[in-house]
């Protein structure tokens, strides 16, 4: 049968299963190589062909509703006559009944190591493909990865390099590896199938089999098409019109430099309804022009108020608006009016609520936005903090303005964050946007303003919801290139699988999705604010690096083992030291009481800082590619009553960078006693270290972590880099 005429008889139907002969037929036409294999409709002519093709041979039945074939025992493997291809096709016709509408007669291909490929439509990111441990261990080990096309070959060897099973495809018990070339080749070519045809919904390829020789077959394929499908490519758009993209980047670039600010809502302080956000803007020391709305008042908080947007004197650069959720609306409608078209809606009880009613007014508010073409923050969000803007519309945030950036769909954890990445570690922000319910400017729309700000460095996401995952992929890949991007991702525990007849579909899940996109972009990921805030530390006060080997320096505390289990867990390498190092290092550190195997335990080396420099310079050159000084403060306090804590300090925040020969250098500090005089000293350490821009941390896991992602972002800037030049 032509390909061309393989969706004729489904037409009609919302999801139809090609037999297995037809999905090998598509698949050969992208690369996929495919066993050899015969269609019969009779037994006889069964037995005809295998004479023909040579024994042994496997039978199959064959039907578009014939899937899972082995469970229902329509598949025969090893038939090595005709009498047993004739008692086959007995057997097969009685478990498959009026099910069946031929056979498919292939050669037997020897191989032990099976694997599976696949492609699955996800509802954000579209197609996506899957390659891991196949054959009967596919859904019980879920040796599994995923990706999102389009594929290049690099992010199909990454596929191939980072399931668990991957010994399997080196040489193996006698047998050769598999053909990388034609592995990468079923990877990319799924995910041209992808892109390029919409009807089909999801591909299922298991066994793909590995011949001893290395060769690759798919011995068994599925393909489910939904011809209603064809039409949509809605979660194959990546961009919005340039045109759009300029429009939405200058509104935005207004908002946050903002010289005149209108609150629709705005009470007095200590009032009720809504009167903190022009009470904390005015606080924050705004300096441009205040228009507080409200009908009721004469002036509110010392400054004139107005009726309504249309008795100001000017239109004005953002619109706060603060009223309960039903006045929205027409607060909505009166900045189209007025020509307001950059708006903050603080106001919640909308889609958030899960109610009816909320979300009618949501849908109502969103096709006044859209009609009258306004650039809508929120609803349900906080809004904007830009220090430099002297623009705050929460309680309190530090007033200094700093090289990180952040969007939070949550308000509360952009609160939280910014207080404590400050307080704990100094981190000052340039932006932030908390955005809630995305109404007409979602998470893209601020990560691409973000991407070409050259005063954001950094920038840091919550996201819960995304609107469209592909331009966010888009988006990352290209802006991780410049500038790291770091996410938590909430809600990667719940299930983001569809209801799916393929093996493929069934595998995945909203955590697996996710973890392709961090793959394939390059994105940070952490999973708490608090990691956020320690990682983002680290990207700022640290150069570029290769290589992940550590060296732990330390004095007591049992730092060895514990070391050594975190640094593995985190992606480190916490190198043995060879014998020639740890002979020169013998030569300046005597035997009694320090242990000079990596990590090093050494007291002396924080009683003679002469040591701990010859220490790191001869590590540093050629060794190691990282340092972790792990400092134990109560130790330290009781030799001198701290004067050695701030002695080590200023030592490491100062002279020790001559002797690391610029590889990365972190502090991290252990104390157990509670007494006040040993957290002023730590304190003092923390203070003068961040100063210098030594990132410092509460134990060797929150460093190693740190650094490891570190290092996995670099990795992905050059080998992404590489491949592109290449």
């Amino acid at each position: 049968m032509a390909e061309t005429d393989l969706f004729k008889t489904g037409k009609q139907r919302v999801k139809v299963s090609l037999t297995e002969a037809q999905s090998k037929e598509i698949l050969k036409n992208y690369g996929v190589p495919v066993v050899e294999e015969t269609v019969v409709l009779s037994s006889k002519e069964a037995v005809t062909r295998a004479g023909m093709m040579g024994f042994p041979v496997v039978l199959k039945g064959l039907g578009t509703k014939l899937t899972h074939k082995t469970e229902r025992g329509l598949v025969k493997l090893n038939l090595r006559s005709r009498a047993e291809v004739q008692a086959a096709c007995r057997e097969i016709r009685e478990a498959a009944g009026d099910d069946l509408e031929g056979f498919l007669l292939q050669p037997l291909i020897a191989g032990k190591r099976e694997f599976v490929a696949g492609l699955f439509r996800d509802q954000q990111f579209g197609p996506v493909v899957m390659f891991g441990l196949g054959g009967v261990f596919t859904e019980a080990l879920k040796d599994v990865v995923f990706r999102i096309a389009p594929l290049s070959e690099t992010d199909a060897q990454g596929m191939i390099e980072e399931i668990l099973s991957r010994k399997l495809l080196g040489a193996f018990r006698g047998e050769a590896a598999a053909d990388q070339k034609q592995l990468i080749a079923v990877l990319t070519g799924l995910a041209r199938l992808g892109i390029e045809r919409s009807e089909i919904r999801e591909v299922d390829i298991n066994p793909l089999l590995i011949s001893p020789d290395g060769r690759v077959t798919a011995v068994d394929a599925l393909v489910i098409v939904n011809p209603a499908d064809a039409a949509d490519q809605s979660n194959l758009v990546e961009d919005r019109m340039p045109e759009e993209v300029r429009a939405i980047n200058a509104a935005l670039d207004k908002m946050t430099h903002a010289r005149s600010i209108a609150f629709i809502g705005a009470n007095r302080s200590g009032g009720r309804g809504f009167p903190g956000l022009f009470a904390n803007i005015q606080a924050f020391g705004f300096p441009g022009k205040l228009y507080p709305i409200n009908p009721r008042a004469a002036e509110i908080n010392g400054i004139k108020a107005y009726p309504s947007l249309a008795a100001l004197p000017e239109p004005v650069d953002l619109v706060v608006i603060a009223v309960p959720a039903p006045l929205v609306p027409a607060a909505l409608q009166e900045c189209v009016a007025f020509g307001c078209r950059n708006i903050h809606i603080f106001s919640s009880g909308f889609q958030e609520t899960g109610e009816e009613e909320g979300e009618r007014l949501q849908r109502e508010i969103e096709r006044i936005a859209r009609e009258g073409k306004l650039n809508v923050i929120g609803p349900n969000c906080m809004g904007l903090y830009v220090p430099a803007s002297r623009i705050l519309t929460w309680s309190e945030a530090p007033g200094q303005s700093g090289p990180v950036s952040m969007i939070s769909q949550s308000g509360g954890n952009a609160q939280d964050f910014t207080n404590h990445a400050a307080a704990r570690f100094g981190i000052h922000f340039n932006k932030v946007i908390s955005y809630g319910n995305a109404l007409t400017l979602d998470s893209t729309d601020f990560l691409e303003y973000l991407g070409n700000d050259e005063d954001s460095r950094i920038i840091a996401m919550y996201l819960e919801g995304v609107k469209n995952g592909r331009r966010l992929l888009k988006l990352l890949a290209g802006i991780n290139r410049v500038k790291p991007v770091i996410i938590l991702k909430g809600g990667l525990t719940e299930s983001g699988a569809r209801a799916v007849s393929s093996h493929t579909g069934s595998m995945a899940g909203g955590e697996k999705i996710w973890d392709a996109v961090f793959r394939q972009s390059g994105a940070v990921k952490v999973n708490s604010l608090e990691e956020m805030a320690e990682v983002t530390l680290a990207f700022l006060n640290l150069r570029e690096f290769q290589g992940r080997r550590v060296a732990v320096i330390g004095s007591g505390g049992g730092i060895g083992v514990a070391a050594a289990d975190v640094c593995t867990q985190a992606g480190l390498d916490l190198c043995s030291l060879q014998p020639e190092v740890t002979q020169k290092l013998r030569e300046f550190i005597p035997p009694a009481g320090n242990m000079i195997r990596n990590p090093i335990d050494a007291h002396i080396l924080f009683m003679n800082l002469d040591v701990l420099g010859k220490t790191l310079s001869l590590l540093s050159s050629g060794y190691v590619d990282m340092f972790i000084i792990s400092l134990h403060l109560d130790w330290m306090y009781d030799q001198d009553g701290g004067a050695g804590i701030e002695k080590v300090a200023a030592y490491l925040a100062q002279s020790a960078r001559h002797y690391t020969n610029g590889k990365p250098l972190v502090v991290v500090w252990r104390q157990y006693r509670s007494d006040s005089k040993y957290a002023e000293k730590r304190a003092l350490l923390v203070r003068i270290l961040l100063q210098a821009g030594i990132p410092v941390y509460e134990g060797i896991p929150q460093a190693a972590s740190a650094l490891a992602k570190l290092a996995s972002y670099h990795e992905f800037q050059r080998k992404h880099i590489d491949a592109e030049k290449s």
